[in-house]
């Protein structure tokens, strides 16, 4: 099996790859940089008796993280549960993804990570993923697949705290689409102006980055939050699993050149 890591600001998620490279596991808790790593240890020792995966059965590990403070945390874990030292996203890795900006070490990982998760199962570019995070971010590849850049938004959560917090009498909502944009209730006009309004903002932003670009791109949509606004962008195809598919097929190229325990 090959284990992915994807550290994000508000989850850390896993995900399990057996010989056929189908996901046969998943697992995910809160990042809090407070909690030790005791508190993110034990309930993953749970999780894996309780799916009974054999940690010896795990040939190799890569690690995508936005959040730098928990990288070696999660380093450790990786290393001492299954023997393996964890790849990470960054310098040294080859990701074959050029990365055409300003600055290319301040692009973080999960960009990266859906990059090569659109090399990985699309053939490269052109392409516009929108991944719907702690933040939404719009990520444009070229004909080539190079990263060329990007946009960042407050994602859904972000969103949907900002109202809870900073009113008096808004109050937390599940998130789901309403019956219509004009909300008749309280609840359906928060969900009308959160879920609505990032539908709305990914088709708009996405077709003004197509045509800044000057070509068709594939349109693909990723990320947590994607599940509630997926029926509402029929053009864009939908893999949620887009950024750890990359970095498995990362994995596995590393490993043919010799990586493994």
């Amino acid at each position: 099996m090959q284990l992915v890591f994807d550290i994000g600001n508000t989850m850390a998620k896993c995900a399990f790859f057996d010989e056929q490279e189908a996901i046969v596991a998943r697992y995910q808790m809160k990042t809090i940089p407070e909690k030790s790593y005791d508190d993110y240890l034990s309930p993953f020792l749970l999780f894996l008796k309780s799916k009974d995966l054999d940690p010896h059965c795990v040939k190799g590990a890569v690690i995508s993280s936005v959040v730098p403070s928990l990288t070696p945390l999660f380093l450790r874990m990786i290393q001492e549960v299954f023997g393996v030292e964890a790849k990470t996203i960054g310098p040294g890795f080859k990701t074959g993804v050029a990365v055409r900006t300003d600055n290319p070490k301040e692009v973080g990982a999960d960009l990266i990570g859906d990059a090569m998760g659109v090399h990985a199962l699309y053939g490269k570019g052109p392409a516009i993923v929108a991944d719907m995070g702690t933040a939404t971010k719009l990520i444009l590849l070229d004909r080539q697949g190079d990263f060329v850049g990007c946009s960042i938004a407050p994602g859904l959560g972000l969103g949907l705290s900002a109202l809870v917090n900073n009113t008096a009498a808004l109050t937390e909502v599940s998130l789901q689409i309403p019956p219509k944009i004009i909300g008749k209730n309280t609840t359906d006009s928060m969900n009308s102006g959160l879920i609505y309004g990032a539908a709305f903002q990914i088709k708009a932003m996405a077709d003004a980055v197509e045509k800044e670009a000057g070509y068709p791109c594939r349109k693909i949509l990723t990320g947590g939050y994607s599940e509630y606004v997926v029926s509402l962008l029929p053009e864009f195809e939908y893999e949620p699993d887009l950024l750890v598919k990359g970095l498995e097929k990362a994995l596995l190229s590393y490993q043919e050149k010799g990586y493994g325990r």
